[in-house]
């Protein structure tokens, strides 16, 4: 159902009501059409939102916010709570359709000898390296997400498995060959990555993490820098 449009006309946005059964309302009063403001509180049945206009600094304010509740800073995939929390819905619309939800968890190799060697600062100038390997490699419908330390899961509902397969593969194989910058030079790292595909009788997201995090175990005694599918 479509209850209102916001639209841009040549003096600004406006709001109108499409014939909604409870109205719209702009500040607390009834409305049919009306030119918005920043600070605007728009109402829409039991939702209000807030309007902010062009180059408004409390939006700017709200969007850092944002950023903040969202990503993680050093990388720019998701933090652990907002991928994890992306996962469970995909694994939800993913019960109507079992098997086409798939992730993968990499973890670098023998990054701490890297933190040890170079300091914390090198460490963190790696793991924005690799995130950006990754980033140049992913489709807009696969979604990257950092669960703490050098662990990370990306995930699709839309890759075939031989898809999804591959870009395991190319990842592994990029990082191989990239030369990651430091203060002092340059380093290079290798990933070790375990994927995981939803079956039917997955209770939880949960369990496709622990079937990936299995086989990146796998990945990790067979010699690092692989790629291991999970075995459900």
């Amino acid at each position: 159902r479509h209850h209102c449009r916001i639209f841009r006309d040549g003096t600004g946005y406006s709001v109108e009501d499409l014939g909604s059964t409870n109205g719209c309302f702009v500040n607390g009063e009834q409305v049919r059409k009306l030119g918005l403001r920043d600070g605007d509180r728009l109402r829409v049945g039991q939702c209000e939102l807030k309007f902010f206009g062009e180059g408004s600094a409390e939006a700017s304010y709200h969007r850092e916010l944002l950023n903040h509740a969202v990503f993680d800073a050093l990388t720019g995939f998701y933090n652990r709570r907002q991928s994890r929390e992306m996962l469970e819905h995909a694994f939800d619309r993913g019960r109507r359709e079992p098997g086409r939800l798939r992730l993968m968890i990499l973890d670098l190799d023998h990054f701490k000898p890297v933190n040890d060697r170079y300091g914390h600062l090198a460490g963190d100038r790696v793991l924005a390296g690799f995130a950006a390997v990754v980033k140049s490699l992913l489709a807009t419908d696969v979604v990257a997400g950092r669960l703490g330390g050098e662990e990370f899961v990306v995930f699709s509902a839309q890759q075939t498995g031989p898809e999804f397969r591959a870009l395991a593969e190319r990842i592994r194989a990029a990082l191989e060959v990239t030369d990651l910058p430091i203060d002092n030079g340059v380093v290079r790292v290798t990933v070790s990555i375990g994927i995981a595909e939803q079956v039917p009788d997955m209770r939880a997201a949960a369990d496709m993490l622990r079937l990936a995090d299995a086989a990146l175990y796998k990945a990790k005694l067979g010699g690092r820098n692989r790629v291991v599918i999970g075995d459900s």
